[in-house]
C-alpha cells in the first residue's frame, strides 16, 4: 500500500471520530429544543452525519482493497455532498439562531 493511501485511511479514521463527536453534539441540540419545528432540520443534519460515516468507511474499504473506480467516484461524491452538508448546517444554524433571538426578544418584551 502506498503512503498516500495510508495517509488517506488515517484522515478517514479521524473524520469518523470527529463525525462521532458531531453526533453527540447534535443529540445535545435535539434535547435543548425537543418540541421546536426546527428540530426536523437538525435530524436531517444527523442523518447526513451518519451518511458521511458510512462514506468514510466505504473509502477506507476501497483504499484497503485498492478498488480504484470506487476511490475516484467517492472523492467527487464526498466533495459534492460535503458542500451540500455545509450549506445545510449554515442554514439550520441561522434558523436556530433566529429562533433563539426571537424567543429572547419575546421574553424581553414581556417584562
Amino acid at each position: 500500500m502506498e503512503w498516500y493511501s495510508i495517509l488517506s485511511i488515517i484522515f478517514s479514521i479521524n473524520g469518523i471520530i470527529l463525525f462521532g463527536y458531531g453526533i453527540h453534539i447534535v443529540r445535545k441540540i435535539l434535547r435543548l429544543f425537543p418540541k421546536a419545528k426546527i428540530m426536523r432540520y437538525w435530524r436531517i443534519i444527523l442523518i447526513f452525519v451518519v451518511f458521511f460515516i458510512f462514506g468514510y468507511l466505504t473509502n477506507i474499504i476501497a483504499l484497503i482493497f485498492d478498488i480504484e473506480p470506487l476511490i475516484h467516484s467517492m472523492t467527487g461524491f464526498i466533495y459534492l455532498t460535503g458542500a451540500v452538508f455545509v450549506v445545510g448546517v449554515i442554514m439550520v444554524s441561522h434558523l436556530t439562531y433566529t429562533l433563539i433571538k426571537n424567543s429572547y426578544e419575546e421574553q424581553s418584551q414581556d417584562k
